[in-house]
């Protein structure tokens, strides 16, 4: 599996960067997760739009999935599958009646055995203000999840055992801990979630533009060694 970072910030872009999305190849297959705004552009610099396999979108705020609504210019008569929470209805509602997209709806039931592949997906419901999910991929003995937006959960942690890499939302530093109720991890819990689910690897993202990185890594680091801040357009091998 390899992992290329398309995107990496949350909620709005640095300058010259993108917002959520990531390219997935595995059992030769293309799978972007996430799409949000100038990942279209990015992606293209691996192959074309018309290559991509399948889409998972983790939720449905525009930070995640803007470009969806960009991508239905470019498909025109070809039809790629999109697996994508039921809400909210207005985005939703928008994206399912795109010719070009056939949608099936995210549950924490659901399980996706790839066509002519043996990749399985499966999903877990994440604490977030709209309905959100954690998806894993496991082929060739690899597991990678990535946690979509996500408050600390148990749940969340027992879906991540195990894991080779755990690509996760690292929203806020601790020093915004007295601020109020903030619908993202902290830092320190991105890095306690994968101490106690056992990863191999911790990797930062949705990152707020404001932040000096070497605090993000410092803080996790604290309490998880093996944990970087991932860099856009790099590739990760899982």
């Amino acid at each position: 599996m390899k992992l290329t970072v398309l995107g990496k910030y949350g909620p709005y872009p640095k300058q010259g960067g993108a917002t959520t999305s990531y390219l997935m190849e595995c059992g030769g297959k293309k799978i972007l997760i996430d799409a949000g705004s100038g990942s279209l552009s990015r992606v293209q610099e691996y192959c074309r739009l018309e290559e991509l396999d399948s889409v998972v979108l983790t939720h449905l705020h525009s930070d995640h999935c803007s470009d969806m609504f960009i991508l239905r210019y470019a498909l025109r008569d070809m039809v790629i599958p999109v697996f994508l929470p039921r809400t909210p209805e207005k985005e939703y509602g928008i994206l399912h009646s795109c010719p070009c997209f056939h949608t099936s709806e995210i549950s924490a039931a659901l399980e996706i055995l790839l066509p002519e592949t043996n990749v399985k997906l499966s999903f877990c419901k994440t604490i977030h203000p709209v309905e959100c999910y954690a998806v894993k991929i496991q082929d060739a003995g690899k597991i990678f999840v990535f946690s979509g937006d996500a408050c600390r959960s148990d749940d969340l942690t027992e879906f991540c055992r195990g894991a080779d890499v755990f690509l996760c939302d690292s929203g806020f530093l601790s020093a915004q801990e007295n601020t109020g109720s903030l619908p993202h991890m902290y830092v320190r819990e991105a890095a306690q979630t994968a101490q106690k689910a056992g990863v191999g690897r911790l990797l930062l993202t949705h990152i707020n533009p404001a932040y000096q990185e070497e605090k993000l890594v410092e803080e996790a680091t604290a309490v998880f060694k093996p944990t970087e801040v991932v860099k856009e357009m790099k590739q990760y091998d899982i």
